[in-house]
């Protein structure tokens, strides 16, 4: 429950008809230390639930520290040339062209290293829709409510496997882009599930005392230490369902 009610618009985004299913692979978490080493998309249709194409290329970077996690040589990432990323961005902005919607897990992430100039010597461009506006992205982490989920704000894996989606291969850009196409083709009532995910969300704080934290933790907050917080984005309706009290603190970008 809220301790302040918030007006929300009765407009609300059509359910596209095809999503950019997009993922990254990145030398660091930090957009301004690190930089995008590989890009994982499909194009995916809500309306058959089905793939139409997907791609998957290498950014050149001088050297990998995240190796031991995504197993990506830097030997490969050197050799990559300009005419290659070229080519690669060009189809990403095909591809982003036939799309309503932009969707990635934990979407936060993966959106902030597009439209900067920091991405070492390529430039991610913002990616846009047939208009020519920027795509919206949604997030299968945050903005999406799954029937076998455990909890709000699972990880990709726990996620298909509690779907019984196989889980094969590296941590690779295409793979986690598969993984969610999967979990989609699965859904009985896809459309329904956009029609939630489009709904406005807002940044709430958990009211809750330290003894009482794992209520929080339990309903898919996340501690924010720098203002000593638990913090979720959430739609207004799904705070009434809460076993504890929220405050809001801003209307989520």
């Amino acid at each position: 429950m809220t301790q302040n009610s918030i007006f929300v618009s009765e407009y609300q985004q059509l359910v596209p008809d095809t999503v950019l299913i997009l993922d990254t692979e990145t030398t660091d978490l930090d957009v301004n230390v690190g930089q995008v080493i590989e890009l994982g998309a499909i194009l995916y249709s809500v309306k058959h639930q089905a793939i139409i194409q997907q791609y998957s290329t290498i950014l050149p970077a001088q050297d990998n520290p995240a190796e031991y996690i995504n197993r990506i040589k830097p030997e490969l990432l050197k050799q990559i040339t300009a005419e290659q990323v070229e080519e690669s961005l060009w189809m990403l902005n095909k591809m982003a062209n036939k799309a309503q919607i932009i969707v990635a897990h934990n979407a936060e992430f993966d959106q902030k290293w597009f439209g900067s100039s920091s991405n070492g010597n390529t430039v991610l461009p913002e990616l846009l829709g047939s208009n020519n506006q920027p795509l919206r992205w949604l997030c299968t982490c945050t903005d999406f409510n799954w029937p076998r989920q455990i909890r709000p704000g699972q990880s990709l894996i726990d996620l298909a496997a509690s779907h019984e989606i196989g889980i094969w291969g590296v941590h690779r850009a295409l793979t986690d882009c598969q993984l969610i196409a999967s979990l989609f083709d699965k859904m009985e009532n896809l459309n329904a599930m956009f029609e939630i995910a489009l709904m406005p969300k807002f940044l709430f704080q958990a009211l809750v005392t330290y003894d009482r934290r794992d209520l929080a933790k339990k309903a898919g907050f996340k501690w924010v230490a720098e203002r000593k917080s638990w913090e979720r984005k959430m739609t207004e309706e799904d705070t009434q369902n809460l076993p504890f009290e929220v405050r809001l603190i801003a209307a989520a970008k």
